[in-house]
């Protein structure tokens, strides 16, 4: 049987498409004081303290304040990992409100224009995005930060840094116009960070009214189906592409586990288990989340566990199942501290892992416990409540 031109034309797209190949989708770039909020996602801001030295070689501009402030913004951007940041007054009391950026990375100050924060309130200076520029592997490549100053003692001050930017537009994935969103989530100045951890980069899929938060990883799952993606280390481009090759393992819980999650450099999946079982692509996962879901007396009832210590992980293998115990039974926990005759009295709930465990009643949490303290005498007897947070 004979193939024309066309034909064979035709097959070799699909045998691309299918085995790497996949068309460069661009993101237009868009700038933010609090992305987080506007996109509704969550993100890491970083409470730094400032150095207690005046760093060496840098060249500064002539400042105000007597006692300028020195922090580093830790960034793989830049080939030495950071960039330096000085904070001033412009005026001789009062909150440090004249920020200072090395930008262009020549490891100086005097070159820069301050930034001026604006008044948030008593204790903070927050500042419009500000503009740091790097080398990309096709020229110069523009960053914004989050910044917020802030300090409630004289001798204690901060500097929150977070992203100021994120990347926006419409992808196909599998012939389907798909809205989506690159968010920096440790703000590092780069988009594509897939460390298998909390820290790693969100991809946002969908509506703005029905995102999907997942966090960057090897693979997309979507609908239903895996594909491979590739992000551009500055964020300007992904690139989407099937994967029907990739094996998966099993893995048994629990059978009256109703949710469970797990998350590593593949990214982050959460599964409805079957009889005790689901599946997930090869490889290591921490666990990130499980639930129980269960009616009683007509009233839902949810217990849930997160925050697994981050040495406890799992390898998924198509060669062999793997078990993972967690669920009921939980465990209560009473600490009781004193410090100047004043006693915390603290009542929490904990997993087979060392996990959080949260229990909800419908979409309330239930009343909080109670404790009854009384004396040897039974001169004092008091029953207080405890609360939550």
């Amino acid at each position: 049987m004979g193939l024309s031109k066309t034909s064979i034309s035709v097959l070799c797209f699909v045998l691309l498409y299918t085995f790497g190949v996949a068309d460069v989708q661009w993101l237009r770039y868009h700038t933010s004081t609090n992305p987080r909020d506007e996109l509704n996602t969550q993100g890491n801001q970083y409470y730094r303290q400032f150095e207690n030295f005046r760093p060496e070689g840098v060249r500064c501009p002539e400042f105000k304040s007597d006692k300028p402030l020195f922090i580093k913004w830790n960034t793989t951007m830049d080939e030495r990992g950071f960039r330096w940041i000085a904070m001033d007054r412009s005026a001789i009391s009062g909150l440090y409100d004249l920020l200072y950026i090395d930008s262009n990375g020549n490891g100086h100050l005097d070159d820069e224009k301050p930034y001026q924060g604006r008044i948030g309130d008593q204790y903070r200076k927050t500042f419009d995005p500000i503009a740091v520029y790097f080398k990309g592997e096709d020229g110069p490549v523009t960053y914004h930060l989050a910044c917020e100053f802030y300090s409630d003692d004289p001798q204690r001050s901060y500097l929150c840094i977070s992203a100021g930017s994120y990347y926006e537009g419409t992808i196909l994935i599998d012939g389907e116009s798909v809205p989506c969103v690159l968010f920096d989530f440790n703000g590092n100045g780069t988009f594509d960070d897939k460390p298998g951890s909390y820290d790693t980069d969100r991809i946002l899929l969908g509506s703005e009214s029905n995102r999907q938060n997942m966090f960057l990883g090897r693979y997309l799952e979507y609908k239903d189906k895996l594909y491979r993606i590739n992000v551009a280390r500055d964020g300007a481009f992904v690139e989407i592409m099937p994967a029907p090759d990739v094996a998966y393992g099993v893995v048994n819980v629990p059978a009256n586990l109703t949710e469970f999650s797990a998350s590593g450099i593949n990214g982050l999946y959460t599964r409805a288990p079957k009889d005790g079982q689901l599946r997930l692509p090869e490889g290591t996962y921490r666990i990130y989340g499980w639930k129980i879901e269960r009616n009683e007396k007509g009233q839902k009832w949810s217990l849930s566990g997160s925050d697994v210590p981050g040495d406890y992980a799992i390898t998924v293998s198509s060669q062999s199942a793997v078990t993972v115990d967690v669920g009921e039974p939980v465990f209560s926990q009473l600490s009781v501290s004193e410090q100047k005759g004043i006693y915390s009295i603290n009542q929490e709930f904990r997993g087979k892992l060392g996990e959080r465990i949260s229990i909800m009643k419908g979409s309330n949490r239930p009343p909080s416990p109670k404790v009854a303290i009384r004396s040897k005498s039974g001169e004092y007897d008091r029953t207080f409540s405890l609360e939550y947070g």
